[in-house]
């Protein structure tokens, strides 16, 4: 009896902890692909809330990749042509659904509200909800 007992209670241990192990295994799936979609291209800037982007200001875009780092693309209109202003490199790092975007020694912290192959969703530490998505302009 004292055998069935510990086998039991042996068997329960190990159902324990496979369980856990499969939470686990989920939660670093869903990171992975997280991760996935975010180095998956281009993202261009969509829309803004409350305030929105302009047409120009829509061409830019940040490129997630692989290696930890990020480039982004600022255009701007000047007299009447929307032009490329700048080209940034900086360092992203990932945590769940948090974000984190260092350009030198500004860090800018965002939450992933929703990724999909073609849209991604983030609020900014201010609040400001914004849609980026595959299509430029």
């Amino acid at each position: 009896m004292k055998t069935i007992k510990t086998i039991s209670i042996l068997g329960l241990l190990f159902l324990s902890f496979a369980c856990s192990d499969n939470n686990d295994d989920d939660d670093l799936s869903e990171m992975q692909k997280t991760e996935n979609l975010l180095t998956s291209g281009k993202w261009y800037l969509e829309s803004k809330t409350p305030d929105d982007f302009s047409a120009c200001e829509k061409n830019g875009s940040l490129q997630f990749n692989d290696d930890g780092s990020i480039v982004q693309e600022n255009f701007e209109e000047n007299s009447g042509t929307c032009e490329l202003e700048e080209t940034a490199t900086a360092t992203y790092t990932l945590s769940g659904s948090s974000l984190e975007i260092t350009f030198g020694s500004d860090v800018i912290s965002a939450t992933i509200n929703s990724i999909t192959a073609s849209e991604l969703s983030l609020t900014d530490s201010s609040g400001d909800i914004i849609i980026l998505d595959k299509t430029q302009g």
